[in-house]
C-alpha cells in the first residue's frame, strides 16, 4: 500500500497529465515531422542512441540521458559533465553539453545544458540559381532542469528550454517544458517512468504558427537479480494512434498499404537491453519499430533498419560511450564522454 505522500504524488502527476491532454487535443498533435524545433527530439547521448533513440526508465540513467528525462537527475551526478558529438552527412553535426550539481540545502539536483545543431555552410542563390554568397543555418536549445526525490523511491524532475532556429533570414524562437516521474520499488530491480515533454509555444514564427513536437512517453526497465541483464520497454507518442508519416498519393502509386492496427501498436514501442560485462564495461542494444517502418523501402535491401547498438567503458573518473544506429546502409555514429569532477562535499 502506498503511503499518503506517495498517493498524493501520483494524484498530482495524473492531474498534470490530464491538464496537458486537455490543452493539447490529439487532433492537434504534430505527427510525421510536421512540427517546429524537431531537433530537440533527437537522441542527446550515445547511450540513448544505443537504447533505440528514447529511453526514460533505465535503472542506471546517466547525465546525458537526463537531458531528455529530467527525473534521472540525482545526487550521484553532482559535479558531472557530459559532452556528446553526433556527426551526420554533409557536415551536419549535433553537440550536447550538460552539467549537474546537487544542492544539499534543498535536497535537489540541478542540471543545465545546451544542444546545438550545426548544418554547415550552404550556398545562397537567387531564383535563377546564381550564387549570392552563403549562410550557416543552426539551431540550439538552452535548458535548465531540476529533480527531487520523495519517499526514497519517487524521483520527479522538470526542465525548461529556450529554443532558437536560424535559417539565413528566417528565424524562430520558442519555449518548452518537460516533466518526468520515476518510480522505483524498494527491490531496486524495476523502474517505471512517465515523461511529458515539449509542452510550449513559438515566441516568434517563420511564416506561420507551428506546433512543437509534443510527446507523452511511458517506460519500464527490469534488471535480473542473478544475471547481468537489464531489459527496457518504451512506449512513445501515446497521444497519437497512427504516428507514421503516411503519404497516401505515394502509397497509391507504389501499391503500398497503410499500417494495420497491429503495426500501429508496435510502431509506438522500443525494446532495449543492456549487458553488464563488469563494473566498467557495458554493451547496449535497441530496436525501434517506428524507425524501421519509416525507413524500409519496398523491393530494396533494408539491412538493419531500426536496430542500434553501443558500448561504454569506465576509466577512473571518465566514462566513454559509443553507439551507432542503422539507417539503410549507413551508420549513425554517436560519441559521449562523461567526466566526474573531483569535488569535496
Amino acid at each position: 500500500m502506498f503511503k499518503r505522500r506517495q498517493r498524493n504524488l501520483l494524484t498530482y502527476g495524473l492531474g498534470f497529465i490530464c491538464l496537458i491532454l486537455s490543452a493539447n487535443p490529439i487532433a492537434g498533435q504534430a505527427v510525421g515531422g510536421n512540427a517546429v524545433f524537431n531537433f530537440i527530439s533527437l537522441s542527446p547521448s550515445a547511450k540513448t542512441t544505443a537504447l533505440g533513440g528514447i529511453n526514460i526508465s533505465h535503472l542506471e540513467g546517466d547525465l546525458g540521458m537526463a537531458f531528455t528525462q529530467p527525473a534521472f537527475l540525482n545526487s550521484e551526478m553532482d559535479g558531472q559533465l557530459h559532452l556528446s558529438i553526433k556527426p551526420y552527412l554533409a557536415s551536419i553535426n549535433q553537440y550536447n553539453f550538460m552539467g549537474a550539481q546537487y544542492v544539499n540545502k534543498y535536497k535537489t539536483s540541478v542540471g543545465w545544458g545546451i544542444q546545438y545543431m550545426d548544418y554547415g555552410t550552404i550556398p545562397m542563390t537567387d531564383i535563377a540559381g546564381n550564387e549570392l554568397g552563403s549562410f550557416r543555418p543552426n539551431e540550439y536549445a538552452i535548458q535548465i532542469s531540476a529533480a527531487h526525490t520523495y519517499q526514497s523511491n519517487f524521483n520527479v524532475g522538470a526542465s525548461v528550454k529556450f529554443l532558437q532556429s536560424s535559417y539565413g533570414i528566417y528565424r524562430s524562437s520558442g519555449i518548452a517544458a518537460d516533466l518526468g516521474i520515476l518510480y522505483t520499488p524498494y527491490s531496486g530491480l524495476t523502474q517505471w517512468a512517465l515523461l511529458v515533454n515539449n509542452v510550449g509555444i513559438q515566441l516568434t514564427k517563420f511564416n506561420q504558427k507551428e506546433n512543437l513536437p509534443f510527446n507523452i512517453t511511458a517506460g519500464v526497465s527490469k534488471k535480473l537479480a542473478d544475471a547481468p541483464f537489464q531489459f527496457s520497454l518504451t512506449a512513445q507518442r501515446l497521444t497519437v494512434w497512427d504516428n507514421t508519416y503516411n503519404d497516401t498519393i505515394f502509397n497509391s502509386i507504389e501499391g503500398l498499404s497503410s499500417p494495420n492496427k497491429y503495426q500501429n501498436i508496435f510502431n509506438h514501442l522500443i525494446f532495449a537491453t543492456e549487458v553488464n560485462l563488469g563494473p566498467s564495461v557495458n554493451l547496449t542494444m535497441g530496436y525501434n519499430f517506428l524507425r524501421r517502418f519509416d525507413l524500409n523501402v519496398q523491393n530494396q535491401k533494408n539491412s538493419l533498419n531500426g536496430f542500434s547498438a553501443g558500448c561504454s567503458f569506465l576509466v577512473n573518473n571518465v566514462q566513454v560511450q559509443y553507439a551507432n544506429a542503422f539507417f539503410q546502409n549507413n551508420l549513425n555514429h554517436h560519441f559521449t564522454i562523461l567526466y566526474k569532477l573531483n569535488r569535496r562535499r
